[in-house]
């Protein structure tokens, strides 16, 4: 199944198909004026700024066309938060409430079909299966006091591995009600990243962060990154760059 999707404004920018890994902006491979699209392994930093993009028809892919997004990454890196109106700040109850029902969306209708191509091996031991390692991010969780409120499986299925999308939803006292979705590349799937947007590095891989603040104080953190072998996606009512809460943030996402 293939996938192939921009969304700018929700920090991880696409979920499709790479050449290689790197932190500088290749601008001379844009990937969507290739006919036709290519498919490889892992994740990608590119200029969308520097080189438009150009979308082949048969390509399904959503865009965010508002720029908007690059203001809120610079401000939150110039000023540890981006101030925005209140219907920019996402409720995390809501968040969660869509994800599980999109979740149960896709065990009625796309599981069941997904999993009856499996082999009767991948059926029997893999059907809730994330494709992805969690051993940091399990280990980290546990020596943080999480407790985890819901595990999620779905996306694509990979022969012999699993799943290749996980989303949790666990709370604890420091953070209080946090999401966290991992993504993990086959070889035929990864993500571009925003050159012009990346203002945050975890473990020195990119990643967008965005503080996004009201004039009453209500806040939304998200940061999205990505290594050579999965995407990471954490999101927060809170702002990490307050004094007490960025050493336990960045503990806890350089551990995952």
């Amino acid at each position: 199944m293939k996938k192939c999707n921009v969304i700018f404004n929700a920090t991880l920018i696409a979920v499709f198909s790479v050449v290689a890994f790197a932190n500088e902006p290749d601008l001379n491979s844009n990937p969507f004026l290739v006919e036709p699209s290519t498919q490889q392994q892992g994740a990608q930093v590119f200029s969308f700024k520097e080189t438009p993009i150009e979308l082949h028809e048969n390509d399904k892919i959503n865009t965010a066309q508002d720029t908007g997004y690059l203001r809120l990454a610079l401000e939150t890196k110039s000023n540890g938060f981006a101030l925005v109106d209140t219907s920019q700040i996402k409720d995390i109850e809501k968040v969660i409430a869509e994800h599980k029902n999109g979740h149960e969306l896709f065990l009625r209708s796309l599981k069941p079909e997904i999993m009856a191509a499996q082999s009767i091996a991948d059926q029997t031991n893999l059907s809730q299966q994330f494709a992805g390692d969690t051993v940091s991010l399990d280990s980290i969780l546990l020596q943080q006091e999480f407790i985890t409120f819901s595990r999620m499986v779905g996306g694509n299925f990979i022969a012999g591995s699993g799943w290749d999308q996980l989303t949790q939803v666990v709370k604890n006292d420091t953070f209080g009600t946090v999401i966290i979705k991992m993504f993990s590349f086959s070889q035929s799937s990864g993500v571009y990243i925003d050159a012009d947007a990346v203002n945050y590095y975890v473990n020195s891989n990119p990643g967008i962060l965005y503080v996004l603040k009201d004039n009453s104080d209500n806040v939304y953190t998200s940061l999205s990154w990505a290594d050579e072998n999965q995407s990471y996606f954490i999101g927060i009512e809170k702002n990490i760059n307050d004094i007490g809460l960025k050493w336990r943030f960045e503990t806890l996402i350089t551990s995952m």
